[in-house]
């Protein structure tokens, strides 16, 4: 997954085919004091190809590893979205990174054809004012005009706080990747602390930790790992951890470990749509969902009923997005405030651990 496209690429949907067309996520459900939308509601008039930007940052360590997934989850909803109906309005999904040109977003936002912008998971970036947006992100918050699918990266922090409770060594490279262990020091009262992989078995020994929060990137997790085998420390973290580099590099010495992340995974469910989601996803991308693959599907099905439902024009979408109070996706029922955030952010944080070689579910 190391690999990624390092120029503005627009991604055709239409000229692609799935073996099994996966059902689209269920329909928004509106609020009385809010903007109604419907089912039945009349498909607007055939209009040129509207564009929707996917936004990463390549410039971020490992961030391909979960914007990709989010990304074809996304490509995979538009194209189904199509095959299911070809007379619907096409839509590109069109790759945007900001690490390679900060200015990207803006000649987005100039650019009429973008109806809204999907930002892959991990971003941090300013969106101009009237872009609507679907944040992937616990970094970008949401806007009138969209919702965020993911909790603040703060939700996350505090429920890994309460887990971990007192006395973990909160560790990580030097500069952390991102503020998750700063955010957790703050709520747990142990210091963060930034530094070469080399000295963490000094450190966690000379502090007698029992609980290592790990709050750099997968490369050096799976060294700490390695380097606590045969101890009876327990190796937590966020996201970054859910990387196959991890799992990969650390081998056995990864049984146990636990990842927090507001990402859903679909693997054992036995309803209808997940397992064809599944099916639709390993035929088209040759490998499994991973993290945030469900996200970038129920996103992008709710921008594609934005765009069905009201007119295919920038305006309208986004006064769509920011009327939505709730979006049942692959992940379940997303139940969106005014201001565009999820409501409830802690229940949508999930726990994963290392059981022979492979994530699985875990309580919180």
């Amino acid at each position: 997954m190391k690999t990624w496209v390092r120029t503005l690429a627009t991604i055709s949907l239409l000229a692609a085919a799935c073996t099994a067309s996966a059902p689209a996520s269920q329909g928004p459900t509106p609020s009385a004091s809010r903007a109604t939308v419907s089912e039945a509601s009349p498909s607007p008039s055939p209009v040129e190809l509207v564009n929707v930007a996917f936004v990463r940052d390549n410039s971020v360590a490992d961030a391909d590893e979960h914007a990709l997934p989010a990304l074809q989850g996304a490509q995979l909803a538009f194209q189904t979205a199509a095959l299911a109906d070809p007379e619907a309005v096409p839509i590109h999904l069109v790759l945007v990174d900001v690490g390679e040109d900060p200015s990207a977003l803006e000649a987005v936002a100039a650019d009429p054809s973008f109806v809204a912008a999907i930002v892959a998971p991990g971003v941090e970036v300013d969106v101009p004012e009237g872009m609507p947006v679907v944040s992937l992100s616990g970094l970008v918050p949401a806007s009138d005009a969209g919702a965020r699918l993911v909790p603040p990266i703060a939700t996350t922090a505090r429920t890994l706080a309460r887990s971990v409770g007192n006395g973990p060594c909160i560790l990580s490279e030097d500069p952390p990747p991102d503020p998750l262990g700063g955010l957790v020091a703050n709520r747990s009262g142990e210091p963060a602390e930034a530094m070469d992989v080399a000295e963490v078995p000094s450190e966690v020994s000379g502090r007698g930790c029992r609980t290592v929060l790990w709050a750099g990137g997968p490369d050096g997790a799976a060294e700490v790992s390695l380097a606590l085998e045969g101890t009876d420390v327990r190796l937590v973290g966020g996201d970054r951890l859910l990387d196959h580099d991890f799992l990969a590099q650390a081998g056995a010495s990864a049984d146990g470990a636990r990842a927090f992340c507001p990402c859903a995974d679909v693997s054992t469910s036995t309803a209808i749509a997940a397992r064809r989601f599944i099916q639709d996803y390993q035929s088209e991308f040759g490998s499994a969902p991973a993290a945030y693959a469900v996200e970038g599907w129920d996103a992008g099905h709710l921008i594609r009923r934005a765009v069905r439902d009201a007119a295919p024009i920038r305006g309208d979408v986004g006064a769509w997005l920011g009327g939505v109070a709730a979006h049942g996706g692959l992940a379940g029922t997303y139940r969106i405030g005014t201001d565009g955030e999820l409501v409830g952010p802690e229940s949508t944080v999930r726990v994963y651990r290392v059981v022979g070689g492979r994530w699985v579910s875990a309580p919180v």
